[in-house]
């Protein structure tokens, strides 16, 4: 676990980097380095949302089983369009009147 040390000790993560780490090394990175944007539902899923440095970071839980499935990266900002129906901008429009 020292090499894991000196990922996250680093200025820096990028997703190549990310993507190299198992799933327990993963959420050590996401708990330290992660900023927490949202969380959605699919199906079976409580999807939540997470930022490193210039990627997104999406894990998967299991409802019913309490458990993650699946740690999935990302970087096309297009990705987030599942997210951005849960957001509400109506106080933005009421400065605007």
């Amino acid at each position: 676990m020292e090499w894991l040390c000196e990922i996250i000790n680093t200025e820096f993560m990028n997703i190549q980097d990310f993507n190299y780490l198992d799933g327990i090394a993963k959420t050590e990175v996401l708990s330290i380095m992660g900023v927490y944007l949202a969380e959605r539902f699919e199906g079976c899923f409580r999807i939540t949302l997470y930022q490193v440095e210039n990627f997104y970071v999406e894990i998967y839980y299991h409802t019913t089983r309490y458990f993650y499935i699946c740690i999935r990266s990302f970087e096309d900002v297009g990705e987030l369009s599942p997210y951005l129906q849960d957001v509400d901008i109506s106080e933005a429009y009421s400065v605007l009147d």
